[in-house]
């Protein structure tokens, strides 16, 4: 495996009873070449602590595990473990990894490779790179070709209502053979492409360089759940940076998110209207915070959204319907912080 002398150093977040799914990425990252890992342990049960202390032990000389009291959200995690990284004098690079996010073999070297073959000016703080995670295949494809891994203008939860009738037809599984559908088509099965360029990218498979630190900070632990990671990375491009996804890079989900579809019968509707109530609430509250920031400009657009959005919801199950409409309050006021709900 060719390497370069900078030092590459994991980070990654873990809680509840998940050592299962931690222990079998740390092995992978360090048969990949990790010098460290750094991991920050959320508050997880007692059986897996005790487990992860025994590893701990088992690793001295490269992994690190920060402990705390109790889950305080992705966002204050992460940002500990990245504060951690940066004041580290064995790490340079950062990949910052889920829990549950297992490298493939060769996966570390690609973005080792790509990063020395970029030649940008003072790169160390305006570039980041994204593992793939094949998992989340259509995301990962869309968002290459057509940047849509944040949703269009003015959309809320990447609904927007110039996409209803594809959306009915789907749903319908009605078949029509469109013209505009044979071309969206044909670019997505024939583009091939090793790379694209993201406008935000999830904590899971991030490479950075430590010091674009400097120019982003750390993630926002008023988020606390969800959409700290797009808030977070939004930076570098609003920063005139650049974050490339990486193809080959492969990382394997070791388990579905919990918004991912299980089932055909599955749409984001039905997901998020009987969903968890505290993920539901900080999903939506979260989302909207970052939309009105950086999506909106007509907010007469955005409203229309929200309405036929919530119509969808209604007619899935109105379980947590009010809740979904306080998250929609508390996110256009930026009302954030860790709430009971």
């Amino acid at each position: 495996m060719v390497r370069n002398k900078e030092k590459v150093c994991v980070v990654t977040v873990t809680y509840g009873d998940r050592f299962h799914f931690l222990k079998q990425v740390i092995d992978a990252c360090f048969k990949e070449g990790v010098d460290k890992a750094i991991v920050v342990d959320n508050g997880s049960v007692l059986i897996s602590k005790e487990k992860l202390k025994k590893y701990e032990k088992e690793n001295k000389e490269r992994l690190k595990v920060i402990y705390l009291n109790e889950n305080s959200g992705s966002a204050y995690g992460y940002k500990v473990g990245l504060q951690d990284a940066y004041n580290c004098k064995e790490c340079d690079f950062i990949w910052l990894l889920d829990d549950d996010n297992k490298p493939l073999e060769n996966s570390l070297n690609i973005l080792l490779n790509f990063w020395s073959s970029l030649e940008v000016d003072n790169k160390e703080e305006k570039i980041a790179l994204l593992s793939y995670r094949f998992k989340k295949e259509q995301m990962a494809k869309e968002s290459i070709i057509n940047k849509l891994i944040v949703g269009k203008k003015n959309s809320f939860m990447g609904f927007h209502i110039k996409d209803l009738p594809k959306k009915i037809l789907k749903h319908l599984k009605i078949r029509v053979n469109l013209i505009t559908d044979k071309k969206e088509k044909t670019q997505a099965t024939n583009v091939n492409v090793k790379y694209g360029v993201v406008p935000v990218a999830p904590y899971g498979g991030l490479f950075i360089h430590k010091n674009i630190l400097n120019k982003i900070g750390y993630p926002n632990e008023e988020f606390f759940l969800y959409a700290d990671d797009h808030d977070w990375t939004n930076r570098i491009t609003k920063n005139s940076g650049k974050i490339y996804l990486l193809l080959d890079s492969k990382i394997d989900d070791l388990e579905l998110s919990w918004h991912v579809p299980k089932s055909v019968k599955d749409t984001a509707f039905s997901i998020i209207s009987r969903g968890n109530p505290q993920r539901v609430y900080y999903s939506v509250r979260n989302r909207v915070f970052f939309e009105i920031n950086n999506l909106v400009d007509n907010k007469v657009i955005y409203w229309m959204n929200i309405f036929v959005y919530l119509l969808f919801i209604s007619f899935s199950s109105t379980k947590n319907l009010k809740l979904i409409i306080k998250a929609i309050k508390d996110g256009y006021k930026g009302k954030l912080g860790k709430l009971e709900v």
